[in-house]
C-alpha cells in the first residue's frame, strides 16, 4: 500500500514539473460532510480484551452536508494494528458513497486522535481520478466531520 501512494505522490510530481500548462488543468474541489450518529452502526464485537493485530473494526453511517441535508453513506473497514494500555493504532479503509460518485480513502491513526489526515486514493462519477485528503475530526466512532481536498486534472 505504502507502494501505491508513493507512486501516486510521485507521478502526480513529475506530472506537474514536466508537463507545461498542467496546472492551469487542475481543478480543486473541497467540500465537508458530517456523519449521523443517531444512524451510525460501530461494530467492535471483533476486538477482545487485550486486543490483537489484525482484529476488525467496522462503522457504517450516513453522511449529510452541512445544511444536513442527505450526502450520502460511509463504510469504514479497520483492523487494529497495535495498542497500548490506553490507545489502539488501526489501519482503516473508507469507501464514501455520495449523491454524485465514490471516493475511497485510506487512514492509519491512533484512537486518541481526534483530528488526522487521510488520504484520497480514487473514486468514480464527479469523483474519477481525484486524489487529494480528508481530514478527519473525530468526535466519537460514528460521529466524524470529514474535510474533503480534492485534486483532479481537468
Amino acid at each position: 500500500m505504502k507502494k501505491r501512494y508513493l507512486s501516486a505522490i510521485l507521478g502526480s510530481a513529475m506530472l506537474f514539473a514536466l508537463a507545461p500548462g498542467v496546472a492551469d488543468a487542475v481543478t480543486v474541489k473541497q467540500f465537508t460532510v458530517v456523519s449521523d450518529p443517531a444512524t451510525a452502526v460501530v461494530d467492535l464485537g471483533g476486538i477482545t480484551t487485550p486486543p490483537l493485530p489484525g482484529q476488525p473494526l467496522t462503522i457504517r453511517e450516513s453522511l449529510k452536508d452541512q445544511n444536513g441535508g442527505k450526502a450520502g453513506r460511509a463504510a469504514i473497514d479497520c483492523v487494529v494494528v497495535a495498542f497500548t494500555t490506553a490507545d489502539l493504532l488501526l489501519d482503516c479503509q473508507a469507501h464514501f458513497e455520495l449523491l454524485d460518485g465514490t471516493i475511497d480513502g485510506h487512514a492509519a491513526f491512533l484512537t486518541s486522535q481526534h483530528d488526522y489526515p487521510a488520504v484520497v486514493l480514487g473514486g468514480t462519477g464527479a469523483y474519477q481520478g481525484v486524489l487529494g485528503s480528508v481530514r478527519v475530526l473525530d468526535r466519537a466512532p460514528g460521529d466524524e466531520t470529514y474535510v474533503f481536498n480534492l485534486l483532479s486534472l481537468a
